[in-house]
């Protein structure tokens, strides 16, 4: 019996310092992000745009929320960046910040060329480094992939000169972080129509946190991707917001400006791909949490899964900032689609 103690204790060590080095890893982020999104507070009067927004859109449906303007028809161009092309085009919602009005993605052509499947990678919030994605391009490009990674608004290639990468795309400005959601997925809608056109045949999406939310977002309003691997993606707006430590600092304002999550409620069904169905089957989607993320707490991925009719589910032992999600995600995916992986393919 002693031994055993003593087992059962040394098995619960790496667990707690693991749990509590996870806590302390999501306080310091969440803390700056905090700290950078107290930059941007809307004007007082701010309630009402909102509910001149919420209001302007309750009768609208996803596709006609998420619609292409008419007649919109970009030509992208395609420039050498290192081993890589960088795709631009004009943004079909253009927004306030002129370095923002540009679409921006980074290619990485596979061993099939364009006709080869592709993942397009959308990172995390307010990342600030593109080395770590440029490694997993590589990786997908050994398995017989395409790379894109895309540059989600008010990040690296879209970022206003003076602010921190992503700092204006979720804040208490509510109108502008819904705004921001639907101009990446209006971009990514672009993107894919375009790659299609090329002679893309299957196309991967693989989001992380704010990345996966606008992936999400898009698999539910067409059929953008027929494979999607979503890691901790920000599925519920509004527990993110009201609920959860990275909130903290948009909570305090919205409730000086006497802002209720009520206000925002009935644009939940619009920005929240746990209100809507994907344009996949459940076998298509693969979906990671964190088992220490209080962001995306796995009680609430096992009901997005439950919501998506039972797509492939998987927690590990992460915080909601990490990196071994990443390593995992690809790993599972050969294991539960292994002739998307398999070489040669002809």
């Amino acid at each position: 019996m002693h031994a055993e103690g003593g087992t059962a204790r040394a098995t619960r060590w790496p667990s707690l310092l693991h749990r509590r080095w996870a806590g302390l890893v999501d306080e310091a982020s969440f803390a700056w992000i905090s700290l950078l999104q107290a930059r941007h507070r809307p004007e007082r009067t701010f309630r009402q745009r909102l509910e001149a927004y919420v209001d302007s859109w309750r009768g609208a449906s996803l596709k006609e929320y998420y619609a292409l303007p008419p007649g919109f028809s970009p030509s992208p161009s395609c420039t050498p960046r290192g081993k890589a092309l960088r795709i631009r085009f004009p943004s079909p919602l253009p927004g306030p910040a002129r370095r923002n009005r540009t679409a921006v993605f980074d290619f990485w052509l596979g061993p099939e060329g364009w006709s080869g499947p592709t993942m397009v990678i959308a990172h995390g919030l307010m990342s600030v480094s593109d080395f770590g994605y440029r490694y997993w391009a590589g990786r997908l490009n050994a398995l017989g992939w395409n790379a894109a990674f895309m540059h989600l608004p008010y990040h690296y290639a879209r970022r206003p000169f003076g602010l921190f990468p992503g700092e204006m795309c979720v804040t208490a400005d509510l109108v502008r972080t819904a705004e921001t959601l639907r101009q990446g997925v209006l971009d990514l809608r672009v993107f894919a129509h375009w790659l299609r056109a090329q002679g893309s045949r299957l196309m991967g999406g693989w989001g992380i946190s704010y990345g996966g939310w606008v992936l999400a977002q898009a698999a539910c309003v067409e059929r953008v991707f027929d494979r999607l691997m979503l890691l901790e993606p920000i599925f519920r707006i509004e527990h993110a917001m009201w609920e959860s430590p990275s909130g903290r600092g948009i909570r305090r304002t919205l409730e000086r400006l006497e802002v209720s999550p009520e206000t925002a409620e009935p644009h939940l069904r619009l920005v929240c791909p746990s209100l809507s169905r994907p344009h996949l089957k459940p076998e298509e989607v693969l979906l990671l949490g964190g088992i220490y993320d209080r962001v995306v707490p796995l009680r609430l991925l096992q009901e997005f899964r439950d919501a998506w009719q039972g797509c492939h589910f998987f927690p590990f032992p992460q915080g909601h900032v990490g990196y071994r999600l990443m390593r995992e995600s690809l790993r599972i995916a050969q294991e539960i689609w292994p002739r998307d992986f398999a070489l040669p393919r002809h």
